[in-house]
Formats: structure tokens, sequence, C-alpha cells
């Protein structure tokens, strides 16, 4: 899946599908992507301090599971370089074969504001359509620029929880959880 697009005031930004071994030689990008996010204060289940070889270990993690087939990554690169990611989920249980959840939308502080998150989202769900998968879940940081972005994208709240987690600055915060019925 390859889609390209302008983003704003910039050049041509391509939705793309990383398999383990692509993702494998990116992983120092994808490392930054997330110790950047969590030093900018994004609650992606991470505190501070938060170095890059702790972001090394997730990503192992990520790039064994886009292996096992458990997950599709989904990235955004502008100009040739990796600017933004997102994780789809696809649920392994036996009663849950229509079902995804989508983790970690992340764009490197570089690239924010400019579209590639909206445009990492439509990317996921039509991944999710490709496999079979009708029901997205997800959960988020209440009154986030990415609850905006799930909201603005038609996900629907289900509930809050508050003081779920804390912030990498260790202040407890709520998660929305949202969800979206694709055709």
């Amino acid at each position: 899946m390859v889609s390209a697009f302008e983003i704003i005031d910039g050049p041509t930004m391509d939705i793309e599908i990383f398999d383990a071994e692509r993702a494998a030689r990116h992983l120092e990008h994808f490392a930054d992507i997330l110790r950047n996010a969590v030093h900018g204060g994004a609650l992606v289940g991470y505190i501070l301090p938060f170095e890059l070889d702790a972001a090394r270990a997730y990503w192992r993690g990520v790039i064994q599971s886009v292996a096992d087939g458990e997950r599709v990554l989904i990235c955004a690169l502008v100009g040739g370089d990796l600017a933004g990611t997102v994780q789809l989920y696809l649920s392994p249980e036996p009663n849950a074969p229509h079902r995804a959840e989508i983790y970690k939308l992340l764009v490197h502080p570089a690239h924010q504001r400019k579209g590639l998150g909206e445009a990492l989202m439509r990317a996921a769900e039509k991944e999710a359509l490709r496999h079979a998968r009708t029901v997205l879940l997800l959960d988020t940081a209440q009154d986030s620029a990415s609850e905006r972005i799930y909201r603005r994208l038609g996900w629907q709240e289900i509930g809050v929880v508050p003081r779920h987690f804390v912030d990498p600055h260790g202040e407890p915060r709520s998660s929305v959880y949202m969800m979206r019925f694709l055709d």
C-alpha cells in the first residue's frame, strides 16, 4: 500500500506499510520518533527519564510482532524520511476476527500539524478493511491532540477512565476509549 500527496507547505508524503525487515532497517528512526514524543509530553505509555535504549527495545518488540503477522506497521515518509507511524494490531482471538486496535499514532515534532496523523489514521482504516477488520478500538489521553484527530475522523467515545495512567512527568491523566465501525 502506497499513497502520496502534498502536505501543507512541504514535499510529498508517502504512506507505506513496512514489513519487519524494512522496519528493522529504520529502528533508529522509530526510536527517535518515540523518544521525541515522550520528551514532548505525549502520553504513549512511558515516563521520564526515557532514553533511546528503551525506545529501541519497544520497537524491537513491534518488529517481532510485525514478523509474526500480529500487527501492521503503517508509516509516513516525507522526502523519503520516516516522519510518523501508527500500528494496527489484528485481534488474534478466535471470536474476534473482525476486530483490530490502533496503537501509538506518532508523528515526529518536525512534521506535526501538517496532516500526517490524519493520513496515517485513514491508511490504518483502509488497511483494517483489507484485513476484514470492521470494528476498530483505541484509547488516548483525554483532551489531547490525538483525541481531536480521532473525533474529527468520526471515532466515537465509548468511555473515560479517570486517572488511568500518568503522563511522562508522573501526573495522573484520564484515558478516553474510542471505537469506529468501518463499512
